[in-house]
């Protein structure tokens, strides 16, 4: 039986952290969290494509003094907002022991394992046609507003059982369809997660994830720049991409 991912990324957090700021742009989500002893932790996650006119969370940016466990909670909100600055503390909280994870683009790592591998993606990754179509057996594509070529949640229980190596976006967390779709992946098939918006958590392995691809946070005054500006993936500055990996692969 699978482990739900949302309620295991709210389990055993650190303690005695406080959120201090939150910064919502126009493509990213920030959390700065503080702690009595002065240091700080920053997460961010994909901020929604659109963002709901009765959410409390509109582009800007929001001085806090709430207790950092409490705002991960907000994971759990039907607000995809709210979620995602949940999902960003979260992200804030979990920061792996250096030596823990590798410098890794899951780009790169997909096209090196989908060789004449039927794969499922979840979520519009703009590598897709360049580095797997061409080298995968079989590839579906699924979005919540699918292109032709694409495929819906309704696909899933029929295209998942076919499929050998799964990737999620981390966004999936925020609209919770990840506890949705790991229940109908084979016990066999490799699972990853990837995106901006992914958690950096080994509780995630008991969850039937395999690999984590994400990021962290290296230059906190030119991301929040990045940020409050606007910038897109490719244009962000202060973050890194690493990975974490099941000890049993790499």
């Amino acid at each position: 039986m699978t482990i739900s991912v949302l309620r295991a990324l709210l389990r055993d957090l650190p303690i005695d952290w406080c959120v201090s700021d939150v910064y919502v742009g126009a493509n990213w989500l920030l959390s700065l969290l503080t702690h009595p002893d002065g240091s700080q932790r920053a997460g961010v996650a994909t901020a929604p494509l659109q963002i709901d006119a009765a959410s409390p969370y509109q582009i800007g940016h929001y001085r806090m003094d709430e207790d950092a466990c409490v705002i991960a909670r907000l994971l759990l909100s039907d607000d995809p907002a709210a979620a995602g600055i949940g999902l960003a503390t979260i992200n804030a909280l979990n920061q792996p022991e250096e030596g823990a994870f590798v410098l890794a683009d899951a780009a790169n790592w997909l096209t090196e394992r989908c060789q004449d591998r039927n794969v499922a993606i979840f979520g519009r990754f703009p590598f897709i046609d360049a580095e797997v179509r061409p080298f995968a057996r079989q590839v579906w594509v699924f979005e919540q507003q699918p292109h032709p070529d694409e495929f819906d949640s309704s696909a899933i229980s029929v295209v998942l059982p076919q499929a050998e190596l799964v990737a999620v976006t981390g966004s999936a967390l925020v609209n919770h369809s990840i506890d949705l779709i790991l229940p109908q992946i084979k016990p066999e098939s490799t699972v990853i997660l990837l995106g901006p918006s992914t958690p950096l958590s080994p509780q995630l392995f008991d969850c039937g994830i395999d690999a984590m691809f994400g990021v962290r946070v290296i230059d906190l005054p030119s991301l929040i720049d990045s940020v409050v500006n606007g910038a897109g993936f490719q244009k962000i500055h202060g973050l890194q991409r690493v990975a974490l990996f099941k000890p049993t692969m790499s």
